[in-house]
């Protein structure tokens, strides 16, 4: 198990950049996180919540082959799939943790977007109630 790829997942996954930033978020101390790297663990809970608050996939945490993508365009979701790859140089796996931040961002603005156009559906709604009133 590389503790320290499965901590740069992490990282892109929150979209967050230092050791110092994943420990402020996780509310520990960045001497925890380095502990981690000594250990050769990372504990399961902060694992568990990095899944469940970003939706990547516990097999792509854990897993060191480089992830590969699925993107559907018709409802602009982007999804990790682990496929079977040969494990490729550090360079590979640093482009791949980049590609993977970009589509994250994408799917982030995508679901803005979503939420822009529920917002402005309900502010619609909102006029047309108002019309009754007036």
């Amino acid at each position: 198990m590389d503790v320290s790829l499965i901590v740069k997942k992490i990282k892109v996954s929150y979209n967050i950049d230092t050791n110092s930033q994943l420990a402020d978020y996780f509310q520990i101390s960045a001497a925890a996180i380095d502990s981690w790297k000594r250990q050769n663990k990372v504990p399961e809970k902060y694992l568990f919540k990095c899944v469940n608050e970003t939706g990547v996939s516990l097999d792509w945490l854990m897993d060191e082959d480089k992830p590969t993508f699925h993107i559907s365009g018709g409802s602009k979701n982007i999804s990790q799939v682990n496929g079977s790859v040969n494990q490729g140089s550090d360079i590979k796996t640093e482009d791949e943790l980049d590609l993977f931040e970009e589509f994250k961002k994408m799917e982030n603005l995508a679901k803005m977007a979503n939420k822009v156009d529920f917002l402005k559906d309900e502010l619609a709604k909102i006029k047309e109630k108002l019309k009754q009133y007036i």
